[in-house]
C-alpha cells in the first residue's frame, strides 16, 4: 500500500472513530480489523513482551480511540498484578495491585472477566459489578488526570492468568462499544499466545525464535541446528524459510504441513490435483486480491466453508472472509504451505502470465462499432489481439476447470452474451460478454475452425486444433446454430486425448473387464453404450476398438465427428 493511500486510510479510520457506533458503517469495521491485524502482526514479530507493548501501545490506543492504556502482569506467586507498560503517566514506579476487588484491574484478574465502565467515579455502577469494588482515586489526585471510561480485560491462557489489559478514556467521551470489546478480546488472546511462547522459550533456555517449522524438529525431519541455519540463511538472502528448506534440505510441502497445523492449531490442507474451480466461490474474487490476502475459499462442506490460508490467525483476525461471504455462518480454516497455495492459485485462476483475470481482459476489450452496435470490421489490430487473447483465455479456463463443453449463448438486442461451462454434467456460469462483442467472438471461433464466416443462417460444424492458437495441445469440436433474434449459438466440446486408452487402464475391475472382453470378442451382436455428456462413451468405445484392432481384422467405423484416431481403423464420418 502506498504511503498516500495508507495515510488516507488511517485518516478515514480516525475520523470514523468520532462517530456514534450506529453510524460508523461496515467500512469502519473493515478498517478496524485491518488495524487490529497490523497490531497482531507486530506482536508476533517482537521478541520481548515489554518491548511488544512499548512498540505497540500507541497503535493500540489509536485502535480503540483511547487516551491511555496500562498492561499488568501477574507476579511470581500470582497474588498480585504489576504494571509493566503505562502510557501517559509521568512516573517510573510500578503499580502493584492485589488480585481482589480493591481495584478494577485487581477485580478483573480475580473474576477472569472483562468490565466496561462508563465512569469509574460512579460508585453505584461499581457496586453493581461487585459490592466491594472501588476505584483507586489516589493516582488521579497525584497526577491531576481525570479517569472516566475504562475497558479492562484479563489475559488468560487456559487456567493460567498472564495479566490484565486496561484501556482508559475514550476520546469520544462515550463508553467503549461492542466492536472495541471484541477487538480487545482478540488482542488479549494474541497477547496470551505471545506471552506463553516467550515464557516457554525462556524456560527451555531456547534463544531461537519459535517458528512454524519447529514441528519438523519434533518429528525428526530436521535437527535444531539445521533449522536454525535455514532460518538464518533465509534472513540473509531475504527469501522465505520454506524455499530454503525445500532447496537445501529437500523438505517436501507434505512434510511441512503437520508442523504448520500444530503451530496454527488448524488442519493442514495439501494441494489437490482433482480440485475444480467453483464459480460461486472463486468467481467473485480477483487473482490479485487472493494473492495479497493469502486465502482461498475451496468448497462448501457440512463443517462449513473450507478456507485455505498461509496464515489462518491473521486471516481470521482480519474478519474479511465473513464480509465477503455474509451468508455463510461457519468457516473451516485450513493451513497450507506457500508452495501449495501458489499451485492451487494457478489451478483455479490459471497461469499468472495469462494476462490477468478474465474480467480484466474483458474490460480491456474496446473497438469501434457500427450503427447496429456490433464491432466494426475495420477494428484496430490492437483490439483484434485483445479479442484473440480473450477467446483463448475462455478455452484455457474451461480446460483447467475440467469442463467437457463450452456454451456461448447470445441474446438478441443489447442483452449480454452468456458463457457457461459444463462441469461434471452440470452447466456452470462463467462470464457474461457485452452484446457488441458477440458477433466478433463467433467470427473468431469460425476462423479458428475454418468455417464460413459469411454464413449465419445455417448450422455449421468444425474442429479447432488449439495448439495452433494457444498453449494447450487439445482439440475442440465446434457446432454453430442460428437462434432467435438473428444470433448464433456456439457449443464447443473439449475432446479427449487423441490416442485411445488401453482397456486395462480404463479402471474396470478384473471381473468386469473379463466379461467385457468376452462380450465384444463375439463376431455378432450389438454392443450398446449410453451415458450423459462427458461420461466417457467415446473413450470407452475406442478402448474397446483398440482391443479388437489387430492386423488380421478389418474394422470400419461411422463417427460424426471423428474425435480419436487409430491406426488400422477405417474411420468414416
Amino acid at each position: 500500500m502506498s504511503a498516500v493511500l495508507k495515510r488516507d486510510t488511517e485518516e478515514e479510520f480516525l475520523s470514523s472513530q468520532q462517530l456514534p457506533p450506529d453510524k460508523r458503517g461496515v467500512s469502519f469495521e473493515a478498517l478496524f480489523y485491518r488495524q487490529l491485524q497490523a497490531v497482531t502482526t507486530k506482536i508476533h514479530a517482537t521478541e520481548d513482551i515489554a518491548e511488544i507493548m512499548l512498540e505497540s501501545s500507541q497503535d493500540i490506543c489509536k485502535l480503540f480511540n483511547a487516551d491511555r492504556l496500562t498492561l499488568y502482569a501477574t507476579n511470581e506467586d500470582r497474588t498480585a498484578i504489576v504494571s509493566k507498560v503505562k502510557t501517559g503517566l509521568n512516573t517510573s514506579r510500578d503499580l502493584k495491585l492485589p488480585i481482589s476487588p480493591q481495584s478494577i484491574a485487581g477485580y478483573v484478574a480475580m473474576a477472569r472477566q472483562f468490565v466496561n465502565i462508563a465512569d469509574v467515579y460512579d460508585d453505584e455502577a461499581l457496586k453493581r459489578i461487585h459490592p466491594a469494588l472501588t476505584f483507586l482515586q489516589e493516582v488521579d489526585k497525584r497526577s491531576g488526570y481525570r479517569t472516566k471510561q475504562m475497558l479492562v480485560l484479563p489475559i488468560p491462557d487456559g487456567d493460567v492468568l498472564h495479566g490484565v489489559l486496561q484501556v482508559i478514556n475514550n476520546k469520544s467521551d462515550q463508553p467503549f462499544g461492542d466492536l472495541e470489546i471484541e477487538g480487545a478480546t482478540q488482542l488479549c488472546k494474541t497477547l496470551a499466545t505471545a506471552i506463553r511462547q516467550r515464557m516457554q522459550r525462556a524456560e527451555d533456555g531456547a534463544r531461537r525464535k519459535a517458528t512454524k517449522y519447529d514441528g519438523l524438529v519434533a518429528d525428526g525431519v530436521l535437527t535444531p541446528d539445521e533449522l536454525t541455519r535455514a532460518v538464518q540463511r533465509a534472513r540473509e538472502d531475504a527469501q522465505p524459510v520454506e524455499r530454503v528448506l525445500m532447496a537445501e534440505y529437500s523438505i517436501r510441502p507434505a512434510q511441512m504441513g503437520p508442523s504448520l497445523s500444530k503451530f496454527f492449531g488448524v488442519p493442514y490442507e495439501p494441494f489437490n490435483t482433482a480440485r475444480i474451480r467453483v464459480e460461486a466461490l472463486q468467481g467473485a474474487l480477483k487473482r490479485e486480491f487472493v494473492t495479497e490476502q493469502g486465502w482461498i475459499p475451496l468448497e462448501e462442506t457440512p463443517e462449513g466453508l473450507v478456507v485455505m490460508c498461509t496464515d489462518p490467525e491473521a486471516v481470521r483476525n482480519s474478519r474479511i472472509v465473513p464480509q465477503i461471504f455474509p451468508r455463510t455462518s461457519k468457516f473451516a480454516w485450513r493451513v497450507t504451505t506457500q508452495t501449495e497455495f501458489d499451485e492451487t492459485l494457478e489451478q483455479l485462476w490459471g497461469g499468472s502470465d495469462a494476462g490477468g483475470s478474465v474480467e480484466d481482459m474483458l474490460a480491456d476489450l474496446s473497438a469501434p462499432m457500427d450503427e447496429d452496435g456490433e464491432i466494426d470490421a475495420s477494428e484496430s489490430a490492437a483490439a483484434d489481439n485483445e479479442l484473440v487473447k480473450f477467446v483463448n483465455r475462455i478455452i484455457v479456463d474451461a480446460f483447467n476447470q475440467r469442463a467437457s463443453d463450452i456454451h456461448i449463448e447470445p441474446l438478441p438486442g443489447k442483452a449480454k452474451t452468456g458463457i457457461r461451462f459444463r462441469i461434471d454434467g452440470t452447466l456452470m456460469p462463467y462470464i457474461e460478454v457485452p452484446a457488441h462483442f458477440r458477433q466478433a467472438m463467433v467470427t473468431r471461433l469460425k476462423i479458428m475452425c475454418d468455417l464460413d464466416i459469411s454464413e449465419k443462417r445455417k448450422p455449421q460444424d468444425g474442429k479447432i486444433k488449439f495448439k495452433k492458437y494457444g498453449p494447450l495441445d487439445i482439440e475442440l469440436r465446434v457446432a454453430t446454430i442460428p437462434s432467435a433474434g438473428g444470433v448464433e449459438d456456439v457449443v464447443m466440446r473439449i475432446l479427449a486425448a487423441g490416442e485411445p486408452i488401453p482397456l486395462e487402464k480404463l479402471g474396470l475391475t478384473t471381473h468386469n473387464r473379463e466379461r467385457l472382453e468376452k462380450t465384444v470378442s463375439k463376431p455378432y451382436g450389438l454392443f450398446y453404450v449410453c451415458g450423459p455428456t462427458g461420461s466417457g462413451k467415446t473413450t470407452t468405445l475406442h478402448s474397446i476398438l483398440k482391443f479388437l484392432n489387430t492386423p488380421d481384422t478389418k474394422i470400419w467405423t461411422a463417427e460424426d465427428p471423428v474425435e480419436i484416431t487409430q491406426k488400422g481403423l477405417r474411420q468414416c464420418r
